[in-house]
């Protein structure tokens, strides 16, 4: 009888940031692979705490309440998201905006931010401002979301406290938001049903990320019109309602946000997938699936 002496890789799961969150660390002991995977778990529930739209004291809460003129001390953490958040929205026109908020609660997918005063109709993600690394100003009311993004960060956030501790293969997946770090790729197949073909479209991940977004998820009718969760932020209309958007990135949270912009803009969105170096696999609403700025090397 042979015996390995290679631990086994350490597989756990929480409920974090509105879905469940698993962590996977390999080629480590089983102490050290436990203490860093809790590592790992901190950081995306101060991510959670930070940036959640649900919770009063949130960072997010808390712009939502200021209102125009107003300043607003926040993490530093919240400001990178906010950074970044600006700049795809500066490179996509507008098509990704963290200020759609107002329409998510119209339509019923939050809910009304308590004691914040109602928001501009004409407020977009220009009207918010870093004056300093940690201090934000509002130029008009406005109401932020940042489900489009913040689970990305956090995923980004875990993997770099996890590498910061000790290097080794990690996995992150929170609710189809993945990145994996370390020497060996990893077997991904997306979340959606199998193709004319019968097969599920699958790549193998290195050092990378995807995240996906599910267009028919959530769809509804407001108004006698249809509506879902996901917005173009230019237009302020539902998008995407038949779609299937996955994006692979080097960073999650730039998978993350791209979702939205491929889900809006479909096989236009080529010149910003290049402007970030991503691909992403788009299922359109006929069920037929195209990889749009794919790698040279040919992941998908």
């Amino acid at each position: 009888m042979r015996f390995s002496l290679r631990p086994s890789p350490v597989n756990r799961a929480r409920p974090l940031l509105g879905t469940l969150v698993s962590i996977r660390a390999a080629g480590l002991g089983l102490a050290d692979a436990n203490r860093i995977v809790d590592c790992g778990f901190a950081e995306i529930a101060d991510i959670h705490r930070l940036m959640s739209f649900h919770e009063e004291d949130s960072d997010v809460s808390r712009i939502n309440r200021a209102g125009a003129g107003g300043l607003v001390k926040i993490d530093l953490r919240t400001a990178d998201v906010l950074r970044d958040a600006a700049h795809i929205s500066q490179a996509t026109s507008g098509v990704f905006d963290i200020t759609i908020a107002s329409r998510l609660v119209a339509w019923g997918y939050l809910p009304r931010p308590p004691f914040a005063p109602a928001p501009d109709d004409n407020a977009t993600w220009r009207d918010i401002e870093l004056i300093e690394p940690g201090i934000v100003r509002l130029h008009k009311s406005l109401w932020i979301d940042l489900g489009g993004i913040a689970k990305g960060y956090a995923v980004d956030r875990a993997i770099q406290r996890m590498t910061d501790e000790m290097p080794a293969q990690y996995t992150v997946n929170a609710g189809g938001d993945i990145r994996v770090s370390g020497p060996a790729a990893e077997r991904i197949f997306l979340d959606v049903p199998p193709g004319a073909d019968g097969a599920i479209p699958a790549f193998d991940l290195e050092n990378g990320s995807i995240a996906s977004s599910s267009g028919p998820a959530g769809v509804k009718r407001v108004n006698g019109r249809i509506v879902g969760p996901h917005i173009h932020g230019a237009r302020r209309r539902a998008t995407g309602t038949g779609n299937f958007v996955s994006v692979i990135a080097e960073r999650c949270i730039i998978a993350d946000a791209l979702t939205k912009v491929v889900m809006a803009k479909g096989a236009h969105s080529i010149r910003i997938l290049k402007k970030f170096g991503a691909t992403a696999y788009l299922r359109d609403g006929s069920g037929a699936g195209h990889i749009l700025n794919p790698f040279i090397s040919g992941a998908l």
